[in-house]
């Protein structure tokens, strides 16, 4: 592991355990994703995001992705679980930049998908996702997970996000795997950490050493 991504692990762990700690005063409990391959660290609420500079050649909109699993109960006493994305844009250039919001879709490894999302901006909710340019906005997508999804299996998925810019349609795909939640014990205290398929910890001195590799069940 590089210095850089120990650094990146270090502060996804304490905003990991912030939200766990959040998750643990009751409402809604959330599960946790990184974007895969690149990311960076986004805060308790998200942990990771990833962010994108399109289209290539002009690198004119900057694009930040970031993701977690919702589940909640509604007032017929129904458990529902959703998926939410969030997308900052930021448009640096002359044109206006669109998301195809009909056509995003949620992937699973197994190829079951979710097209269509529930987009927000705030708390109102918005047909559309134009950002002019010049302009930055923040919004979130809601996926609604068939009610035989389940979140705790769930290891990673790929969201398909085609957007227009200037006249011209491009593809884009971000795949995001699960953070798992790890508690490690020592005499007196428990410490919440995560892992992913590269992250390994080790304790040294009287306490076991401990490694943690992959493993995940894709039930969706």
């Amino acid at each position: 592991m590089t210095k850089t991504r120990s650094r990146t692990a270090g502060v996804l762990m304490v905003a990991l355990a912030l939200a766990l700690l959040a998750a643990g005063c009751g409402g809604a409990s959330y599960t946790h994703f990184r974007p895969a391959g690149e990311y960076e660290a986004s805060g308790a609420d998200w942990i990771a995001q990833r962010t994108y500079r399109v289209p290539t050649g002009k690198e004119a909109v900057t694009v930040r992705l970031a993701a977690r699993g919702q589940t909640d109960t509604n007032d017929r006493g129904v458990t529902f679980a959703a998926l939410h994305v969030r997308i900052a844009i930021e448009n640096s250039g002359d044109k206006g930049f669109t998301l195809r919001l009909a056509d995003i879709r949620l992937l699973d490894d197994e190829g079951n998908a979710v097209t269509g999302a529930e987009a927000y901006a705030g708390r109102d909710r918005t047909g559309a996702i134009t950002v002019a340019g010049g302009v930055s906005a923040t919004y979130e997508l809601v996926f609604d997970l068939p009610p035989e999804a389940s979140l705790s299996d769930l290891g990673s998925f790929r969201l398909q996000w085609p957007y227009v810019y200037d006249g011209n349609e491009h593809a884009m795909t971000t795949k995001f795997v699960r953070i798992e939640d790890v508690y490690y014990y020592r005499p007196g205290y428990y410490h919440p950490y995560y892992y992913d398929p590269w992250y390994y910890d080790y304790w040294y001195g009287p306490y076991p050493r401990s490694r943690f590799g992959v493993g995940y069940y894709h039930g969706w």
